[in-house]
């Protein structure tokens, strides 16, 4: 974060000695915020008439937890609030939804899902809404797994044209 702010505090300043009038004249070194999401920088400029002009610069980033509430509750997007429970498809803290049966999903690959109570599925037609927020999880628990794949042998077949004599 401090770098990116300090960039910030370069970008004023180089923006100030191309637009405003004098000539760049001291900048202060960076004063971070004890939280480090604002830093404070003095940059003066002099003038034809002896004074500066003096900019006192600040650069601040306020960071806040974003949890998706208007999504995850249903109430922004159809998905995944008002999804069938019998399409919803939970791995490891991640949502997906089994779509209407055409291939789509991540390119129309193959998934063997597991569920919890007992069905298997096999898909080509699943959708992510991505990782669910921790304030969430509770709603939506794991309830299934993604069944391992059988480890599949190499194409061998053009292995012969290939040979060098």
């Amino acid at each position: 974060m401090k770098d990116a702010l300090w960039d910030g505090v370069l970008s004023v300043v180089d923006g100030l000695t191309k637009n405003e009038p004098g000539h760049f004249s001291s900048r202060d070194v960076a004063n971070y915020s004890d939280d480090e999401q604002a830093v404070t920088c003095q940059m003066k400029m002099g003038q034809d008439d002896g004074t500066s002009q003096v900019y006192d610069i600040t650069v601040s980033v306020k960071v806040r937890e974003d949890s998706a509430d208007w999504y995850w509750a249903g109430n922004g997007a159809a998905l995944p609030g008002s999804v069938e429970e019998s399409r919803r498809v939970v791995v490891e803290g991640n949502h997906y939804v089994i779509g209407s049966g055409g291939n789509g999903g991540f390119g129309g690959r193959r998934f063997d899902i597991e569920f919890f109570d007992g069905r298997r599925v096999t898909t080509h037609d699943l959708w992510s809404q991505g990782t669910i927020p921790p304030k969430h999880r509770e709603r939506y628990p794991d309830n299934a797994r993604f069944a391992p794949q059988p480890e599949r042998s190499r194409f061998t077949a053009f292995d012969l044209l290939m040979e060098e004599d």
